[in-house]
């Protein structure tokens, strides 16, 4: 296939470092140095032995032609990217956390899916991933496609090392998936832990079980069913450190507004851990200059 993956963060990245040994991609980003560097020296995966050649562009330069667009970009830039003129000729698989996203895919024509990574990633470079811990992409399909078709382009996007989950629904894979990002992802920003604090620091430990406890209730979830799935994860990916702990660390803004505050604007009652760590996470974006308000 002929896969565009737009973004090369640590998601596109690995995505363009796997998918390159078995399809053509082309790597879709903002700015002309990584454009370059991608063109000229591929993706270096710290797992692979050699790098996997790909073609670069500017994401401007996005036409038809493509079997599949892979959008990796985070949450807040979906607005912008959603304003220009897509091609409509090809799928399109969302890959953001939180579930913001989908109300703006509603109002658009395009052919889409939706999915969920559960990769561990981290970006070293421009060009450069570590791949720290192994998961899968489920993808389900959420507009203008046939499940058949969607359960066709997961097995051809699948392989062992990087495997593709067909899900019949959307929702629960979706809900799930916030339930683990409002946990941890806050919480380890905030107190600048890797994701096994969740497990051994009591009071972190105490945090989020209020935090899952809140967020089953907004989304008609079993709190016991979600927190050991929480801990899994946490335990799974315990020596990684959370995206938005990154993205505060580097001074860029996070997803928190797609995620805390996801929960918050769909909850009933008050939510009072999730009303905290959605403002603590605002303070730090304010004080590193990446929020205005």
């Amino acid at each position: 296939m002929k896969i565009g993956i737009i973004g090369a963060g640590s998601i596109g990245l690995l995505a363009g470092a796997y998918l390159g040994k078995n399809h053509e991609v082309h790597m879709f980003v903002k700015k002309e140095e990584q454009r370059e560097i991608l063109e000229a020296q591929g993706i270096i995966c710290e797992q692979f032995t050699e790098a996997v050649p790909v073609h670069a562009h500017l994401v401007t330069q996005m036409s038809e032609g493509y079997d599949l667009w892979m959008v990796t970009i985070k949450q807040h830039a979906m607005d912008d990217f959603l304003d220009q003129a897509l091609p409509g000729d090809a799928p399109f698989l969302f890959l953001q956390n939180g579930m913001g996203h989908l109300e703006k895919l509603s109002q658009t024509r395009l052919i889409s899916c939706v999915g969920v990574i559960e990769h561990g990633a981290l970006a070293k470079g421009q060009n450069v991933v570590d791949h720290r811990g192994r998961g899968n992409i489920q993808m389900a399909v959420y507009k203008k496609m046939d499940p058949i078709q969607g359960q066709a382009l997961s097995k051809e996007l699948h392989t062992a090392h990087f495997p593709v989950v067909f899900k019949e629904q959307y929702e629960p894979m979706l809900k799930s998936k916030l339930i683990i990002n409002t946990v941890i992802n806050p919480l380890t920003a905030l107190f600048y832990q890797p994701n096994r604090s969740i497990l051994t620091n009591p009071s972190i430990n105490e945090l989020a079980r209020f935090l899952c406890e809140e967020a089953c209730s907004v989304l008609g979830l079993s709190f016991s069913d979600e927190w050991e799935r929480v801990k899994k994860v946490a335990e799974a990916t315990g020596e990684n450190h959370s995206s938005m702990m990154k993205d505060i660390t580097e001074n860029r803004l996070t997803e928190v507004d797609s995620i805390s505050g996801y929960i918050l604007k769909h909850g009933k009652c008050p939510l009072p851990y999730h009303h905290f760590v959605l403002h603590a996470i605002h303070a730090l974006e304010y004080e590193r200059g990446v929020r205005k308000r």
